[in-house]
């Protein structure tokens, strides 16, 4: 028997048209795929069901709400202790990407600030925590893309 494709090219069509617009309306999707509202209804209730598709977003301009700084900051946390720190460091609402990570660093963030001051007080607090044993900071000069598209779709 052969085993069903996860997805085919119609589910890849619509994915990426509302990954580039999640308000993009059934009608605008037709008119771009040729497919039936009915078609993109069904489809997109099994990727939902499926948990391909876990929800629709916008996409904020972070400078001009004020947050013009970008940091990546790698955590070295002692072992045991890492999916406790990190738990409460995703709380954090400057905190826009936790990743628990190989290497050196336990874990990297990816972090938005107003201000400089805003910074040093994230950073003091992180290092601040018991079992956080080093953190090492980078600033984003220039963000050249920014997206949780997947390559191939």
């Amino acid at each position: 028997m052969k085993k069903e494709k996860l997805l085919d090219d119609i589910d890849r069509g619509i994915i990426r048209i509302l990954q580039e617009d999640a308000k993009t309306s059934y009608r605008e999707i037709n008119s771009k795929l040729g497919i039936s509202i009915g078609t993109i209804h069904n489809r997109l209730n099994k990727l939902e069901k499926n948990k391909i598709i876990e929800g629709y977003t916008v996409k904020l301009n972070n400078e001009k709400l004020g947050y013009k700084l970008t940091f990546l900051i790698r955590i070295q946390i002692e072992g045991k202790f890492t999916t406790k720190i990190l738990d409460e460091i995703s709380k954090i609402p400057e905190v826009c990407s936790v990743f628990h990570t190989t290497g050196e660093q336990s874990a990297c963030l990816v972090c938005r600030f107003k201000e400089s001051e805003d910074v040093h007080k994230f950073i003091r607090k992180i290092n601040e925590k018991d079992h956080v044993t080093k953190t090492i900071s980078n600033m984003v000069l220039k963000e050249y893309k920014n997206s949780s598209s997947i390559i191939g779709l």
